[in-house]
């Protein structure tokens, strides 16, 4: 088709042509516009309803209680369910039976066991009082060690019998006095702060030397002792043991006294007898009272010497010590 005359009006400015679309060309169709289905309105959540409860049953404990049921204030009382029904069965005869016979059984383990106990002490009673007579036995114990059966060969013995046969002798001063009575041997300490003592033969080296001795009931305060590694009246070694109990390591060099040990208390020593005994090792030295060990030592100085016994006396003079005997045993 012929496109129309456009008429311009003189007083009008020129208009745009208008665009026709020519038939045989299909306009282009509308872009197809998706609407999504219309969403169904949310609907509310309805209530849970539990079920009415029964007379006879009790509510769902999972269930929310119904409007008002149990609540303050309302009529309706708290649900309290029945008390259970109360057995009348017959008590389980062989659970009882069961019970009695394991308390039996562990009564008659109990029984054994005590026994057994009681043989082994028995035993080992027997045993340690055996041992008493064959090797030494070592009990540690509160402040020291009890040792017995102290073996080893005697290199000397002297009982204090008989004077003649005594390499001690006797003497009477204004210092001191020593002499035998009733098979002892005595020494006096006449002045205060004297220490005074009396040797024996033979110079020794690693062994064991013994003495007991005895002071009077009241005797003013003083000190028994072991002189050992004896060189001469400036150079030994001397334990003393004093009636107030303690004890005391001191060493005598060049007439100048060096305390290995210092006077130091122990339960062990009496106030009115005592046995003394010193084990000597190479440097080593190891101090005893009534078999109980007091304590352990080295001192190279001196290792061998001669034996002695000493007593010390403190403020007062008269102090007065019986000796028993004195023993020199081979280690």
């Amino acid at each position: 088709a012929a496109p129309p005359t456009v008429v311009i009006p003189p007083d009008r400015p020129a208009a745009p042509p208008t665009v026709v679309i020519p038939p045989d060309r299909p306009a282009a169709p509308p872009p197809t516009t998706v609407i999504p289905p219309e969403r169904p309105a949310t609907q509310p959540t309805p209530p849970i309803i539990p079920p009415t409860p029964s007379a006879s049953a009790p509510p769902d404990p999972f269930m929310p209680p119904s409007s008002g049921y149990g609540q303050p204030g309302s009529n309706i009382p708290s649900y309290i369910p029945p008390a259970p029904p109360i057995s009348n069965s017959q008590p389980n005869r062989k659970l009882i039976w069961g019970l009695l016979g394991g308390i039996g059984c562990l009564l008659i383990i109990l029984v054994a066991a005590c026994g057994f106990i009681l043989v082994a002490l028995y035993t080992t009673a027997t045993n340690e009082v055996t041992s008493v007579f064959s090797t030494p036995a070592v009990n540690e114990g509160g402040g020291g060690a009890v040792v017995s059966g102290i073996g080893g060969t005697e290199l000397l013995r002297d009982d204090f019998d008989n004077p003649t046969t005594s390499s001690l002798g006797v003497r009477n001063d204004s210092s001191s006095s020593y002499s035998f009575e009733q098979g002892s041997y005595v020494i006096e300490v006449k002045e205060p702060e004297l220490l005074v003592w009396a040797l024996i033969e033979g110079n020794y080296r690693d062994v064991v030397i013994e003495t007991s001795y005895s002071t009077p009931l009241n005797a003013p305060n003083l000190a028994a002792g072991l002189i050992f590694h004896y060189q001469d009246e400036d150079n030994f070694y001397l334990f003393s043991v004093s009636n107030d109990g303690y004890y005391a390591l001191e060493l005598l060099e060049n007439n100048q006294w060096i305390t290995l040990i210092d006077w130091t208390q122990h339960n062990a020593i009496a106030a009115e007898s005592n046995r003394l005994r010193v084990e000597l090792s190479g440097d080593q030295i190891t101090l005893f009272v009534n078999d109980r060990r007091l304590e352990q030592t080295r001192d190279p100085t001196f290792t061998r010497g001669e034996v002695g016994l000493a007593v010390t006396s403190f403020d007062e003079g008269g102090a007065v010590v019986r000796y028993d005997e004195i023993i020199v045993r081979q280690r």
